[in-house]
């Protein structure tokens, strides 16, 4: 059996690590890093190799253009930062979790940042596991766990639904 991160297209995670960045719940590290990725995946754009290139140091309206840039040249539209928005930062967010990139903490104050307390949709089941963290009801070692295993399943399930 595959994982979810082999299933997943470089231009998807690109895409969904595109959203992150422009929802602003993410540094320019991590965008730079998905360039990368994506240009070692064989995507191929002269912007996404420029973008590939840029450093945390360069200003986000640099790195907002180059992005642009890269995903005109890809054929790709630029995410609107919006609710539609949301499934793909949630995609990248439980991506960077299972590359070990970002902590359960961190996506768990990510998600709340990108998804808000109000109407967590998608990301419902990451912000109970932060509540239930946060209560003492589970220990850490157990959010790890169970924050894996949901995003190992929330990968999968919008793969197949192709959200």
């Amino acid at each position: 059996m595959t994982s979810p991160l082999e299933d997943r297209p470089a231009v998807d995670a690109f895409t969904e690590a595109s959203a992150l960045w422009l929802v602003g719940d993410s540094p320019p590290s991590f965008l730079i890093d998905a360039a990368v990725e994506a240009v070692v995946a064989g995507l191929d754009a002269p912007a996404l190799h420029e973008l590939a290139g840029l450093s945390d140091s360069d200003e986000a309206w640099e790195l907002r253009a180059a992005l642009e840039r890269a995903l005109g040249e890809l054929g790709i539209p630029v995410p609107d930062p919006d609710p539609g928005t949301r499934p793909m930062a949630m995609r990248a967010l439980a991506a960077l979790l299972l590359r070990d990139r970002i902590s359960v903490r961190e996506l768990v104050d990510w998600a709340r940042g990108v998804v808000g307390d109000a109407d967590p949709g998608e990301a419902r089941r990451f912000l109970e596991i932060g509540d239930e963290l946060d209560a003492g009801r589970i220990t850490p070692h157990e959010a790890q766990l169970a924050a894996i295993d949901e995003a190992t399943r929330y990968l999968r399930v919008t793969a197949a639904h192709g959200a």
